[in-house]
């Protein structure tokens, strides 16, 4: 008896949890809220600099140093593109043949539908 009255109690609480949960984000969707809207949009390095009592002119060249890097890391994923672009197409192609023409077509169609293009095959 005790056991099934605690395996209640947990499924009561599960559902509450969930139910929350669920009402939380209905609420937040009718009101138009974004959570990250009210987190500091400034980068972590800035973030400290603010204890630094730094001058305007730290400040911008920390600026100017970060638009950089952030310039310069966009470049270095822009040229990895093609060569992750060849790591998921040959996955694609390993578990493609392992698959039965029907469950390729499917895998294919699945591929296809998530947005990922699909070299032209035989």
């Amino acid at each position: 008896m005790i056991r099934r009255a605690k395996s209640l109690a947990i499924a009561i609480l599960g559902v509450t949890f969930v139910t929350g949960g669920l009402a939380g984000m209905a609420v937040e969707e009718a009101l138009g809220l974004d959570w990250f809207d009210y987190l500091d949009p400034a980068p972590f390095e800035i973030r400290l600099l603010r204890d630094l009592d730094v001058s305007d002119s730290q400040s911008a060249r920390a600026d100017d140093i970060l638009n950089d890097r952030d310039s310069r890391l966009e470049a270095y994923w822009a040229e990895r593109v093609p060569e992750m672009q060849a790591i998921i197409s040959e996955s694609h192609d390993e578990i493609r043949a392992m698959l039965t023409p029907d469950q390729r077509a499917a895998f294919d169609r699945a591929v296809a539908a998530q947005g990922v293009q699909i070299p032209e095959r035989d």
